[in-house]
């Protein structure tokens, strides 16, 4: 009877500790799909805002060619205070969209930086919009040498032209800038290090120290040559015998030999063989 009893509170044991477990990784999936619910939720409000400022900026460029209709309509024969007054109108209306239009677009562009939400879709629906922006400043200033010509001035559209092509003018510096930093930023992500030479050379470099390889700190950067790894994968050594110190990946690379069996180090993978090091040191002789 006792035995049974030691048996039966074994059993509860068991059943408790599966019971247990079982909640615990239940919890566990509960928190899991919370967190990507609360970050789906995220994404979605992002892209929701973003779609949404450029409904706005798309009717206003709609709002903005409608303004530009009346104006030239209204251009071919103005008489009288009235009409003159309308034109003033559709200028200041013009002039007010387009700066509605300027901000919410710079907005945008600023939330897509700081943005890991933001889609390549996106990204080129805002250079569409830039592109229309400066379409539009163009468009105006067309508008305003066509009243010229007609012996009409309104100081309202040579302020908006004034400002608008400042504006866009300042648009298109922020745009460079950040071009151009991008562009720094992806060739210092390519850059990478040779040099090959002998025991001896590499060691005057202190390259090589004790048979390690870029152990020393004032190894001499100077005596390598740099190189984009995007281009940069043929490597002719002009040695009959050649080692890797570097640590690259096994299949990332092969030794071959030309006619006179010279060796040229080819790089076959560049991710994997760069992922080590940027630094590549071969020993030659």
């Amino acid at each position: 009877m006792t035995r049974m009893k030691r048996n039966f509170c074994l059993a509860l044991c068991v059943v408790a500790l599966v019971g247990c477990t079982h909640i615990k990784r239940e919890k566990e999936l509960t928190a899991k799909n919370d967190s990507l619910t609360v970050a789906l939720d995220e994404k979605n409000a992002a892209l929701e805002e973003a779609m949404k400022s450029i409904a706005d900026v798309q009717e206003g460029f709609r709002a903005i060619n409608e303004a530009e209709g009346r104006v030239a309509v209204n251009s071919q024969g103005i008489e009288g205070t009235t009409e003159s007054q309308h034109l003033r109108e559709d200028i200041q209306f013009i002039q007010q969209k387009m700066a509605d239009n300027r901000r919410l677009i710079e907005e945008l562009q600023r939330k897509l930086d700081v943005s890991d939400k933001s889609t390549a879709n996106l990204r080129k629906v805002l250079e569409n919009l830039k592109q229309e922006l400066n379409e539009k400043v163009a468009s105006i200033t067309t508008l305003r040498a066509e009243l010229a010509q007609k012996n009409i001035r309104i100081a309202e559209l040579d302020s908006a032209v004034v400002m608008l092509t400042g504006d866009v003018n300042a648009l298109q510096k922020i745009t460079e800038l950040q071009q151009e930093q991008i562009a720094q930023q992806t060739a210092e992500i390519n850059t990478a290090w040779y040099v090959y030479g002998t025991a001896k050379e590499l060691k005057e470099q202190n390259i090589l120290n004790r048979g390690e390889v870029l152990t020393s700190t004032e190894f001499n950067k100077s005596y390598f040559t740099e190189i984009d790894i995007r281009e940069d994968k043929v490597f002719p050594l002009y040695a009959k015998r050649a080692k890797l110190l570097t640590t690259h990946p096994v299949g990332s690379y092969e030794f071959t030999k030309d006619e006179l069996k010279q060796l040229t180090l080819h790089v076959i993978d560049t991710e994997a063989f760069w992922s080590v090091s940027r630094y590549m040191v071969i020993q030659v002789r």
